[in-house]
């Protein structure tokens, strides 16, 4: 099975999905290389494709445009698209797409008039032409199934696995020290939740001042709002932003770090999660969306949309040894859960059934059926969208059975 990889939207500022593909494409040359993976490539990929073995890059064919794929159609058995949409589309042969999240449904004022035009053209009719479609959580898979109606046979839940995190090495601007720290790695996304959390630290430094936050990822152009919150914390010097950083210095603030605090409003997955549990970093995360699912009883839950909480969460995993080994132990044994060997698997089943699943009435249906309707626009959700995706939330908000908690 010859399998064609679309990365147009292969891109650093794309956050955990860049880092999903960049570890599936490093691990298929070891696990699965009789099923070779065309990559169609584009010139703002080399940087990260650089990054990988190879082997990895053994087929490769370079595009101008997404419609390219279209003329090497006869020369794979799959397209696939990593990314969430697919793209172009129909497409002739058997595709799959992995599907992240719908933030537009649950928080739509998190973007603008065009930004929902363009989710809602892409990933209602890329999830129902797609012939198979892995979700990367069972949240995620909810998502699809309640909100852009498609049938849950075709959905193949596929966990994230992480990727191998290098030799450490000390960021050269690192402004603490010696002196422990909590991490946060997260692009400046609204839903990552960046303007609570420093609100929080704000109120935890007013009790301790001891406490230290360190902030990486892309400001994504909002700098000056984030110095705003800043100065509105008062505690300026105990908050650092790093901005991007190498994996090897990233190794080392997790390596490094007190903890993990993950204050996310919404996850499709939450790849930062599993690379703590990976080196042994302690968690504490917001109850919400998929966390619950993907760190179980290994994190110390809170509630994101609480500053109180945040901060209580702060200072508790900050103080409390005990609470951090047990999170360390209860990581070190959920993280084989999440194993190459399933990542791979649970991919090659994808695409076994879209071939399975591709056939003349559906390649129809999509042609004279589904590509007609995807062209009329909409920029607003509808009602029963919105008591859906509420819906979805209020079950996702969980403290898993035996996980410590701020509230307990």
């Amino acid at each position: 099975m010859r399998i064609g990889v679309g990365l147009h939207l292969l891109a650093p500022d794309n956050g955990g999905v860049t880092n999903y593909a960049l570890t599936l494409l490093r691990l298929w040359p070891q696990h699965a290389p009789e099923h070779p993976m065309v990559l169609f490539s584009f010139d703002h990929n080399d940087a990260l494709l650089s990054t990988l073995p190879p082997a990895t890059r053994r087929h490769e064919i370079r595009m101008r445009t997404q419609e390219d794929a279209l003329a090497h159609s006869q020369d794979i058995d799959v397209y696939f698209c990593p990314f969430g949409t697919l793209w172009p589309r129909p497409f002739p042969k058997p595709s799959v797409l992995t599907f992240h999240d719908m933030q537009e449904r649950f928080y739509p004022d998190n973007f603008t008039a065009a930004e929902k035009t363009e989710r809602f053209f892409h990933y209602d009719w890329s999830l129902r032409m797609a012939d198979s479609v892995i979700t990367v959580s069972h949240f995620t898979k909810a998502m699809a199934v309640s909100l852009a109606k498609i049938s849950a046979s075709k959905c193949h839940v596929v966990h994230h696995v992480p990727d191998e995190l290098p030799p450490p090495q000390k960021p050269a601007q690192f402004p603490f020290g010696d002196r422990p720290y909590l991490l946060y790695p997260a692009n400046l996304w609204k839903h990552k939740n960046h303007a609570r959390l420093v609100a929080a630290m704000g109120q935890a430094c007013s009790r301790d001042p001891d406490l230290r936050l360190v902030c990486t990822g892309s400001l994504l152009d909002c700098g000056p709002q984030w110095q705003r919150w800043i100065d509105d914390s008062h505690c300026r010097d105990r908050i650092a932003h790093l901005g991007r950083l190498t994996r090897p210095e990233i190794s080392w603030l997790y390596r490094n770090a007190r903890a993990l605090v993950f204050p996310s409003l919404f996850e499709g997955f939450g790849i930062p999660l599993i690379e703590a549990m990976q080196v042994g970093c302690p968690i504490a995360c917001a109850c919400n969306t998929s966390q619950p699912e993907v760190a179980g009883d290994a994190a110390f839950y809170f509630d994101a949309e609480s500053e109180a909480s945040i901060a209580a969460a702060i200072e508790r995993i900050s103080h409390d040894e005990a609470l951090r080994d047990r999170l360390k132990k209860a990581g070190a044994d959920r993280i084989h859960r999440y194993s190459a060997q399933s990542f791979i698997d649970g991919h090659l089943q994808a695409f076994r059934g879209a071939i399975r699943h591709h056939n003349a009435g559906h390649a129809w249906l999509n042609r004279n059926v589904r590509l007609p309707r995807s062209l009329i626009s909409r920029t607003s959700l509808r009602e029963t969208e919105r008591n859906r995706a509420e819906r979805l939330l209020i079950q996702s908000k969980r403290i898993p059975s035996g996980a410590p908690s701020i509230e307990a």
